[in-house]
């Protein structure tokens, strides 16, 4: 049975700062040096070709260079122009499927505007975006014989660590835990969200394009030990769920109440549970990165040509990619 009021505001309990505040801390700490990120993030790291003809040290032919940047340019053009039409569109609503115990009181939250972006499928899309801006222009930078700055080559690197881990993980969690969770509390009605336009893209079309980068394009490397960088980004987005929680009507907090986009960020939830699902969560972070480290390795150093190459991308893909109830 639903709360017979709705609660203004949900903040977290103590033991969830307190752990939220160490695993922070610890991962700052873990946090690779410069060196460490210009010993990967160098010119040849983005230039170079999964199955370019060009010899180890040399300068790749521009018909390489230009193929590359176009494809992660095509990327990014897209990833982009889905965010630009969600943001600009008439909206959605989503309502969570809190679990019983909750305080919380489900909504239809409108994910409209600035607001569109509120999910960490979206957070993790436009990095995702961001990375293959950077990363296609750099080929294009060589091309054109000018310098590329260290900073572009470090951001384009850490932008992939945490964007290629996150994608895998978004798809992971929709495919089994939010697309049946909701399936089942609310039928296909709820799992709309799931089935529509933006919806199919953002959950299966950031695997595909991390696949293709890896194993067809660039194969662009997720270093074990940048293992910090994805739980970070869980760091960030958990204080932004705490901050966002209470505010999505802040003029009338009666309406909506405190609410939260994902039942497992649910700080009403009894006993521990707030702290055990962020944890579940940070931990599934960094698994992930050092799965998708592995599958990177293996996809880049694959025997085989390209087919052998496009079917193991395929393979990848067909693992967390959902299209249906």
């Amino acid at each position: 049975m639903p709360p017979a009021k709705v609660l203004a505001s949900a903040p977290p309990p103590f033991h969830s700062i307190v752990f939220l505040a160490f695993f922070g801390g610890v991962s700052l700490l873990l946090l690779p040096s410069t060196q460490s990120l210009d010993r990967v993030a160098s010119v040849g790291t983005f230039t170079s070709a999964v199955f370019g003809a060009d010899d180890a040290g040399s300068t790749p032919p521009k018909s390489q260079l230009y193929a590359i940047a176009g494809t992660r340019l095509i990327f990014a053009a897209i990833v982009l122009g889905v965010t630009a039409r969600r943001v600009l569109g008439p909206g959605k609503f989503s309502s969570p499927s809190y679990r019983p115990g909750s305080k919380l009181r489900s909504m239809k939250l409108p994910l409209v505007g600035w607001k569109s972006l509120t999910p960490f499928t979206l957070w993790s899309w436009v990095l995702l975006g961001v990375h293959f801006a950077l990363s296609g222009t750099i080929p294009l930078l060589v091309v054109m014989g000018r310098d590329v700055q260290p900073w572009h080559l470090r951001l384009a690197l850490v932008t992939f660590e945490v964007s290629a881990p996150c994608a895998f993980l978004v798809s992971t969690i929709v495919r089994y835990v939010l697309w049946p969770h909701t399936y089942r509390a609310k039928g296909s009605e709820g799992t709309a969200v799931f089935r529509d336009f933006d919806g199919i893209v953002t959950h299966n079309a950031n695997v595909v394009f991390v696949i293709a980068e890896v194993a067809l394009v660039g194969g662009v490397p997720v270093e074990t030990g940048h293992v910090a960088f994805a739980p970070l980004w869980g760091v960030l987005y958990i204080l932004f769920a705490w901050w966002m929680a209470p505010r999505w009507d802040p003029s009338h907090p009666k309406r909506y109440g405190a609410q939260y986009m994902y039942f497992f960020f649910d700080t009403t939830l009894p006993g521990y549970a707030p702290t055990i699902s962020m944890a579940a969560l940070l931990l599934v972070l960094l698994v992930f990165h050092a799965l998708f480290s592995m599958v990177d390795e293996a996809l880049v150093h694959a025997s085989g040509g390209f087919v052998t190459h496009f079917v193991g991308a395929l393979v990848a893909a067909s693992l967390v990619c959902r299209f249906k109830d």
